[in-house]
């Protein structure tokens, strides 16, 4: 909680700005590894990926005990680069594990449902993840190992 305290903190002092969209960059790992290779060789291979979807310059970068993170500014709608990365995030199975949060000018989010696109999906059966976190369908374990063979098919 208090590594998402801090990187909302800096998030915080980056709005309002000129810049139509901020992106940060993150991981959506399941279970307690957020560090380490894996999660250095899911996060370069990702941010690779954005660079190549758009332009932007890095406003912060850092690690902590969620793994590391990078916020960048763009000349780019929030609406464009929160398509952008919906595409990158299913151009790949392990898109699945980046986190890609879009922030308009003045700070506030964009979500898929404010493009009407459909919630995450499941990384084992493929219903909405929410909707297993929330029934407990699936352990931790099966989880972890399920974003380990993603990160490893790079």
């Amino acid at each position: 909680m208090a590594a998402r305290d801090r990187r909302q903190e800096l998030l915080d002092t980056l709005f309002p700005t000129l810049f139509p969209a901020t992106v940060m960059l993150s991981l959506n790992l399941p279970g307690a590894e957020k560090t380490g290779a894996r999660a250095e060789r899911l996060f370069a291979w990702g941010e690779r990926a954005l660079l190549q979807a758009m332009k932007g310059s890095a406003a912060a970068r850092g690690r902590d005990a969620l793994g590391p993170f990078v916020l960048y500014r763009t000349r780019l709608l929030a609406t464009q680069v929160k398509r952008l990365g919906i595409a990158l995030e299913g151009a790949h199975p392990a898109g699945r594990l980046l986190d890609l949060d879009v922030y308009d000018h003045a700070g506030n989010q964009m979500g898929r449902a404010d493009l009407d696109v459909a919630p995450r999906s499941c990384l084992i059966c493929r219903e909405p993840a929410l909707a297993c976190i929330r029934a407990g369908r699936h352990t931790s374990d099966e989880l972890a190992r399920a974003a380990r063979a993603l990160i490893d098919a790079l």
